[in-house]
């Protein structure tokens, strides 16, 4: 017989998602999606047959989650019944005082892990969830440390929100450090993690992130849901991940190198968004790089082409990153007896001797004036 348990983390409710350019009612639908997704998670759970959902971290942001969170998380649980749900607090939800998990009462099919090391809960006949809690945001022990008495029958399963340090991504956080190595040398069959936002499932090593349920950042591209964990009756164990994200991020690559209008590059930066191929466009966010070498008179102005794009293909929102620079001929204006002349002069010598830093500024400086100079109203990156 199989035995089936859903696994998710890193949902964020009440995230403000500023980051991404979200305000007012844009940033409630964002908000509004995570609790949706984790309504959508427990109806797949059950249409799957699972016995249990296991949440491994980040459920919700401790310094902005009130009462009316503590409420549909409980409501949301109970309905789930009789469905088990173990929880294992992460750094942004750690079980802290005051945290919604010491404040809550929870309905009877709900357990909250509460110390930091693996203590084990019989989920059914056979089958062991061991889970942890983060009781600091800041918590660096290892997951892992053991030792574990995992060496009878059954299968063993471990459940935390921790940092795998052979593939950490480049500048995330390290909280609860462990290496995957050790997964199965302490006598686990599989670590239900949190804490990356990108889905991994290794069956070799059996290292699990399910990744964020709904896209928190521009770099959540793709599809993205939970995962179905299955366990045989011969102690394998299989992962079986579901997109279920309603919202979708995407970036895009866009030379405006050609434009000759700021017309010229809305319309270059719509073609490119269209390009993508979104499918609902009033939960789509696009970041765009916007690069090449504009003449100087163009006066680009990230935000209006963001409204335009935006408008133009009913997009929930379009970010620009203006990473053009202007053309300039210094040559000819390097000896200008000019206004114009004198102030290239002057912002190239600085420039070159400028730390790296500075000269960023430099180049900046050297955009805005030029176009000053040129009549053109200043647009800002």
């Amino acid at each position: 017989m199989t035995t089936r348990l859903l696994h998710l983390a890193d949902l964020h409710l009440d995230r403000v998602f500023a980051a991404m350019g979200c305000q007012g009612e844009l940033a409630r639908r964002r908000r509004q999606g995570l609790r949706d997704a984790l309504t959508r998670a427990g109806r797949l759970a059950m249409e799957q047959g699972c016995v249990a959902v296991t949440i491994a971290g980040d459920l919700y942001e401790h310094e902005r989650a009130g009462v009316d969170t503590g409420r549909f998380l409980a409501d949301t649980f109970a309905s789930w019944q009789p469905m088990r749900v173990l929880i294992a607090p992460g750094n942004h939800d750690a079980l802290l005082p005051g945290s919604l998990y010491r404040r809550v009462e929870w309905p009877s099919n709900v357990t909250v892990f509460t110390t930091t090391h693996l203590e084990p809960v019989e989920l059914v006949d056979g089958i062991t969830v061991w889970g942890l809690a983060h009781r600091e945001p800041a918590w660096q022990g290892d997951p892992l440390s053991g030792p574990f008495a995992t060496t009878g029958s059954g299968v063993h399963l471990a459940l935390f929100h921790g940092a795998e340090l052979g593939s950490r991504p480049e500048g995330k956080s390290i909280h609860g450090p462990f290496h995957m190595e050790r997964i199965r040398a302490a006598g686990f069959a599989a670590a239900l993690c949190g804490h990356y936002h990108r889905r991994r499932l290794d069956s070799a090593s059996g290292l699990l992130y399910p990744g964020t349920p709904e896209p928190l950042s521009f770099d959540d591209e793709g599809g993205r849901g939970p995962v179905v964990v299955e366990i045989t009756d011969r102690g394998d164990v299989r992962f079986t991940a579901h997109d279920t994200n309603r919202w979708s991020v995407f970036t895009v690559q866009c030379d405006a190198g050609e434009c000759g209008s700021v017309e010229s590059v809305i319309d270059e930066v719509t073609m490119h968004c269209a390009a993508t191929g979104f499918s609902d466009a009033e939960r789509t966010m696009i970041r765009v790089d916007l690069s090449g070498t504009i003449d100087s008179a163009v006066s680009l102005d990230a935000f209006t082409v963001e409204l335009a794009v935006r408008e133009r293909l009913n997009l929930a929102t379009v970010k620009v990153r203006d990473r053009t620079s202007p053309y300039i001929d210094l040559e000819s204006a390097l000896v200008e007896e000019s206004t114009r002349g004198a102030f290239v002069r002057a912002a190239t010598a600085a420039a070159a001797e400028a730390d790296p830093d500075e000269a960023l500024v430099l180049e900046d400086a050297l955009r805005y004036g030029l176009m000053a100079l040129s009549g053109a109203e200043v647009g800002l990156r």
